[in-house]
């Protein structure tokens, strides 16, 4: 993997938890939509433009100088932690010399704080 490709296999495994106790992490995997934000991009795109969007944000540098994180811009939905692991399969995957892709595999686990019944 060259340090300058962009993450390709990323995933957000959420748990939900009621304000009076912890979950267990979900193992379910789900595959979010992505939509890459540059330096020189306007810091308003990271915002949630209604309630029901939740925004979560990789910062990933391409240089390698340092590790990735991940945060969340949204009220209700926490990041808990960031897995990076290799991609099963994707070294296979990359045989193609035009497909090159970066190899791992990041998970976002979150938590969803929900209030419960008022």
């Amino acid at each position: 993997m060259t340090s300058g490709e962009l993450p390709y296999y990323i995933f957000v495994s959420n748990s939900s938890l009621l304000s009076t106790t912890q979950a267990a992490p979900s193992s379910l995997l789900l595959h979010p939509s992505i939509q890459y934000h540059y330096q020189d991009d306007s810091p308003l795109e990271l915002l949630p433009r209604s309630e029901d969007e939740h925004i979560l944000v990789l910062d990933y540098d391409p240089a390698g100088l340092s590790q990735p994180s991940a945060k969340s811009t949204s009220n209700n939905i926490a990041v808990t932690s960031l897995k990076v692991t290799d991609a099963p399969g994707a070294a296979a995957s990359s045989s193609d010399e035009l497909l090159s892709k970066n190899d791992k595999m990041y998970i976002i686990h979150t938590s969803t704080l929900s209030t419960g019944p008022s």
